[in-house]
């Protein structure tokens, strides 16, 4: 495909829309005309999530590789920044062990599914669509658009089954943890450890609500105890931090 040279932010735009459209309507329709998983020997993989990564995919070959992050981090030193949200991540799969981890096959299916959702996610937030700002904004403002945006994307998936509740705190969660994974990307200057990240987040913590009933608190108590994750993302992004850093990795 030809890089687009002009406007990236309209076009990261639409290629939002057009995501969202694939993350929303596909299950659906696919649960309408057919099986909306594959069955790989017991591991189901949703095909909505597998047809969004590979659109996304397509689509950032329209713009060129280190601005979307699709390239080495700046150092490997920049990678020990994930060291608080890899704790989280370890407290939830101790937790989940505690409780009772659920079969093979489930968990199986819940790491691909986990890893095709965080990939989507940063290709579209991280990757795409902060492209497209950052030709606008400054990194910090790209944050705050770029996380109003991922979490907005998680409330019309609740609607569809009735479940505000649940979309309300899904949202803000999502808001709230794109400010830690735009950190991320940032200072890393790529786009693979925000992929790894979140999905080791999104697996630890799939783990523990599916196995432990018992230990899991209410949405918005979660809420509350991950609200230091955010503040550590706008941490890593103050202006003293940024200075110095190479223009492609700082914006």
């Amino acid at each position: 495909m030809k890089r687009i040279t002009g406007n990236r932010l309209g076009l990261s735009l639409l290629i939002l829309l057009g995501w969202a459209l694939i993350g929303w309507l596909a299950g659906p329709l696919l649960a309408l005309v057919g099986e909306p998983s594959i069955d790989l020997g017991g591991i189901s993989i949703p095909k909505a999530l597998l047809f969004a990564v590979i659109f996304l995919i397509s689509m950032s070959a329209l713009f060129d590789s280190r601005e979307v992050g699709l390239a080495a981090p700046s150092s490997g030193r920049s990678l020990l920044l994930a060291w608080l949200p890899g704790l989280y991540a370890v407290w939830f799969l101790l937790l989940a062990v505690w409780s009772g981890l659920p079969s093979i096959a489930l968990a199986s299916s819940l790491l691909v599914s986990t890893a095709l959702g965080a990939a989507s996610q940063e290709l579209m937030f991280r990757g795409i669509l902060f492209a497209g700002l950052r030709s606008r904004y400054s990194d910090l403002k790209t944050t705050w658009i770029s996380s109003i945006l991922a979490g907005i994307a998680w409330l019309p998936v609740w609607i569809w089954y009735g479940a505000w509740e649940h979309g309300i705190s899904d949202m803000m969660l999502g808001f709230l943890m794109s400010i830690l994974f735009s950190a991320i990307r940032v200072r890393t200057g790529s786009l693979y450890p925000c992929i790894l990240l979140h999905a080791v987040w999104s697996y630890c913590l799939t783990l523990l609500r599916v196995s432990g009933e018992g230990v899991f608190w209410s949405q918005m108590l979660f809420i509350a105890l991950v609200i230091p994750l955010p503040i550590y993302g706008l941490f890593l992004l103050r202006k003293k931090a940024l200075v110095g850093m190479p223009a492609v990795a700082a914006g």
